[in-house]
C-alpha cells in the first residue's frame, strides 16, 4: 500500500499546438508511479508529441482497469494480478507493453528479525484479488515449503501498512518504497525480498486495451517512447527524480525519497521490456485457485514491439546518463 499524502501539482511548461490529447493514470501514489510522474514532469510527453494532463490517481489497479476499458484513459500504470484475472475472466483484453518498477518486501514488526519467526504469525491480506493477496498467498506457500509453517492470512482494511505493524494488528505486511523505508526506520525488518522469486521490476508497468493499440499504434508508439525516455531520466538523474518523487508522494522527509531512489534505481533494467517469465510464475500460482488461469500463456498479455523497436533502433543506448555527466 501507498503513502496517504497529500494533493500535489507541477508546472509545466504551456502546451503546444498540434499536440494528440489522451489521458495516462497509476494505480496507487508510491514508487511504482514514479516513472510517469518523472515523465509527465519532465515534458516528455509534449515532447513526443502527446498532450496528456498531470496523471490521474485511480485508486488501485483494478480502477486503472476500469480506467482502461470505459476509455477515461488510454495508458495505465498497474501491477499485473487485476488486469491478468480481468483478462482471463473475460471482462478485459488488457496488454502490458513495458515493465515498471514494482519492488516488493515482506516486513515484520518490531521484533520480528527473521522469516523462521514468522511461524504461526499473521500477514496482512487485503483481499481484493490484487497484489497484495497473490503475494501473500505466494510467500505463505513458499516458507512453508521451506518448513516455516502456520503463517496465516489476517485481514487488513486498508491504511498505513507501517502503523498496521506498529499498533501489533499483524505480524507482517507485504510492503513497498517508500513506505518500507519508514518502516525500517521505525524497527521493522526486511525478511523477504520478492528479488529472491525473480519478481522484482516483473509484476507491473504499462498497460492499454488491446484493440486501442491496433487501432492507434502511432500514438502508442509516441507514449512508450516518452515513457522509456522516462524511465531512463528516472534511473539516470538522482537528483531530478528525487525532487519528483518528494513532491508527487508528499514526503516531507527528502532523505526518505533519497533512499526511495537509492533501493529502487540499482537493479532497474536499462531497457524496461514486460518480464514474461515472472508473468508466467504469477499465472501459474493463480490457476491454484482461478481454473481460468490453468495453462495460460503469458505470452498472451503482453505486447513488447514498441519497446523493441526503441531497443533496436539504439534509441535507449543514446540516451544521456545525467549520473555521470
Amino acid at each position: 500500500m501507498a503513502l496517504r499524502t497529500r494533493d500535489f501539482e507541477f508546472s509545466q511548461k504551456p502546451v503546444r499546438d498540434n499536440l494528440i490529447k489522451i489521458n495516462a493514470g497509476f494505480a496507487t501514489i508510491g514508487q511504482g508511479a514514479g516513472p510517469m510522474m518523472v515523465t509527465w514532469k519532465a515534458g516528455l510527453f509534449q515532447k513526443h508529441g502527446l498532450d496528456i494532463d498531470r496523471p490521474r490517481i485511480m485508486g488501485g489497479a483494478k480502477g486503472v482497469v476500469r480506467g482502461l476499458m470505459s476509455s477515461e484513459i488510454q495508458f495505465g500504470n498497474m501491477a499485473a494480478p487485476a488486469p491478468l484475472r480481468a483478462n482471463l475472466k473475460s471482462e478485459a483484453d488488457i496488454v502490458f507493453l513495458t515493465g515498471g518498477i514494482n519492488q516488493q518486501f515482506i516486513m515484520g514488526r518490531p521484533g520480528i528479525n527473521s522469516r523462521e519467526e514468522l511461524a504461526g504469525k499473521r500477514i496482512g491480506f487485503v483481499g481484493d484479488g490484487g497484489l497484495n493477496d497473490a503475494l501473500v498467498r505466494f510467500i505463505i506457500e513458499k516458507l512453508a515449503a521451506a518448513g516455516t509453517k502456520g503463517l496465516r492470512e489476517e485481514p487488513i482494511a486498508g491504511g498505513s501498512d507501517v502503523q498496521l505493524l506498529l499498533n501489533g494488528d499483524c505480524d507482517a505486511v507485504v510492503i513497498t518504497p517508500p513506505e518500507s523505508i519508514d518502516a525500517q526506520r521505525k524497527g521493522c525488518k526486511v525478511l523477504v525480498d520478492f528479488a529472491e522469486y525473480g519478481l522484482n521490476y516483473a509484476l507491473g508497468g504499462i498497460a492499454a486495451r488491446r484493440d486501442y493499440v491496433e487501432r492507434n499504434p502511432e500514438i502508442t508508439r509516441k507514449f512508450i517512447k516518452a515513457y522509456v525516455e522516462g524511465m531512463h531520466r528516472y534511473r539516470t538523474d538522482r537528483e531530478f527524480t528525487v525532487g519528483v518523487q518528494a513532491e508527487y508522494s508528499g514526503i516531507a522527509d527528502r532523505t526518505v525519497a533519497e533512499e526511495t531512489y537509492d533501493l529502487t534505481q540499482p537493479g532497474m533494467p536499462q531497457v524496461p521490456y514486460p518480464v514474461v517469465s515472472a508473468l508466467q510464475t504469477l499465472l501459474d500460482f493463480m490457476s491454484k485457485d482461478l481454473a481460468e488461469a490453468k495453462d495460460a500463456d503469458a505470452r498472451r498479455f503482453v505486447d513488447d514491439r514498441f519497446v523493441r523497436e526503441l531497443d533496436d533502433s539504439g534509441f535507449i543506448a543514446a540516451l544521456p546518463d545525467r549520473n555521470h555527466s
